[in-house]
């Protein structure tokens, strides 16, 4: 437990700078959904719905919807945790990017169309796991490109490794809680 606390403290940069990215698009989309709300919600109709669609077409109890939900999450995890690594983190930006995008822009269309209390319940009790889970998967992957180029003292390539795999490992239980939280919490607020 002493080393996952020394592992945050240590990439509080990397874990800051990732919070921010997924921030900034937040913002970019609250102001899109502002500003272009028709437009946006033609967007949403036509992608954002059929995905989760998709993913949630089989979902006939919680315990299913359980499950769907946390296949998806954990493949837009793993893709931040391997493709993000192996792009030195350019695809974990990406991902913060046009995941904070989406849910500013979804969160205004959805406060204008029912209430802002309604959209808060319907995305504060999994989303702030699941977008820290995000933001911790990000800042790992791109721990190595830190270890390689940083200027001050750099670590020794298995503490980079403890430290990827530890970041790597709790937003991986993060994914999972979320999920659970969506399926059994946040669905109820949906109806």
């Amino acid at each position: 437990m002493k080393f996952v606390v020394q592992t945050f403290k240590a990439e509080k940069r990397l874990i800051l700078i990732s919070f921010l990215i997924f921030t900034l698009s937040c913002i970019l989309g609250i102001v899109a959904g502002l500003y272009f709300g028709d437009e946006m919600q033609k967007f949403i109709n036509q992608y954002i719905r059929k995905l989760f669609e998709s993913i949630l077409k089989n979902a006939k109890s919680p315990y299913l919807l359980f499950l769907a939900i946390l296949k998806n999450n954990m493949k837009v995890y793993l893709i931040i945790i391997t493709a993000g690594t192996l792009t030195f983190g350019l695809v974990s930006v990406f991902v913060l990017l046009s995941n904070g995008f989406i849910v500013g822009a979804v969160a205004t269309i959805s406060a204008k169309q029912t209430s802002l209390a309604k959209t808060l319940l319907l995305i504060l009790p999994h989303g702030i796991f699941e977008i820290a889970a995000f933001i911790i998967g990000s800042a790992a992957s791109a721990i190595f490109l830190e270890a390689a180029v940083s200027s001050k003292e750099r670590p020794k390539p298995n503490i980079a490794f403890k430290r990827f795999l530890t970041l790597a490992v709790c937003g991986a239980f993060l994914v999972v809680f979320a999920a659970f939280l969506e399926a059994f919490v946040t669905s109820s607020f949906a109806k």
